[in-house]
């Protein structure tokens, strides 16, 4: 019992780490990309910013957003399943 109270402490341990670690790799890649965005003069700049966009206009860019993830989740599980296939082979 005390093995597998040991072993789900390292687990949850393990999984913290790894949430801080994306946090920060997020942090830094969002201080990046508004460094870029203030540097760059290819579009993004231009975009108006979340606050002055109507609900509608919010709603649709989340739904294209929660898709794209979606497409991207769904593209990252195929990749692995193929790349455990050439494993295999």
């Amino acid at each position: 019992m005390e093995e597998q109270l040991d072993a789900m402490d390292a687990a949850i341990e393990f999984r913290n780490e790894s949430i801080a670690s994306r946090q920060n790799e997020l942090r830094r890649s969002a201080v990046r990309l508004s460094a870029a965005v203030g540097k760059s003069d290819h579009g993004l700049a231009k975009l108006p910013s979340l606050s002055n966009l109507s609900v509608t206009e919010m709603r649709s860019l989340l739904g294209r957003y929660l898709d794209r993830v979606v497409d991207l989740r769904d593209y990252q599980r195929r990749w692995q399943t193929h790349r455990a296939e050439l494993e295999v082979s």
